[in-house]
């Protein structure tokens, strides 16, 4: 399946709007203020949370954490000046291609595709092999979408 996510730059809270193949509205990423942690909300089009993500604070990396029901993953975000590297805790995935850029792949131990991002101008477009993976590449998506790039490596204001 394939999905598309865009930046919301409106003066609302929401921050992500995602796209099926057909150009439908499906899921809508929810900033909400905190002062400690960035928290996002992923919800359905019936404003129902599907998915939660934390960003911790933490020196030297970017740490997101993402809850869906009773399940839980980590992904962990280090930028340095030989680019970005990212680990995931909770499930045997990495990803391999180029970050910055938008052009990746989540990749399993065992070298199958969980999903592959390619960068389209405005927005990104996803294929999600297995809809049981969707959510977190969804996440993960955002998350790594909020890293700026322009001059250096650095979690964007929300």
């Amino acid at each position: 399946m394939k999905l598309f996510i865009k930046r919301d730059i409106s003066t609302g809270d929401s921050g992500f709007t995602v796209f099926d193949e057909l150009g439908y509205e499906k899921y809508y990423a929810v900033f909400l203020k905190s002062k400690s942690t960035v928290k996002i909300n992923l919800t359905d089009t019936k404003n129902n949370i599907v998915l939660k993500i934390r960003k911790l604070p933490m020196v030297g990396a970017n740490t997101f954490v993402f809850k869906a029901d009773k399940q839980q993953l980590s992904l962990v975000v280090v930028c340095s000046s030989k680019g970005i590297f990212c680990n995931y805790y909770g499930k045997n995935w990495h990803i391999q291609g180029e970050i910055a850029s938008k052009h990746y792949s989540i990749i399993d131990v065992d070298n199958s595709v969980i999903a592959s991002q390619k960068n389209c101008g405005e927005s990104v477009e996803i294929t999600i092999p297995d809809k049981s993976n969707e959510l977190n590449c969804i996440a993960t998506s955002i998350c790594l979408s909020l890293i700026n790039t322009v001059d250096k490596f650095a979690v964007q204001a929300v």
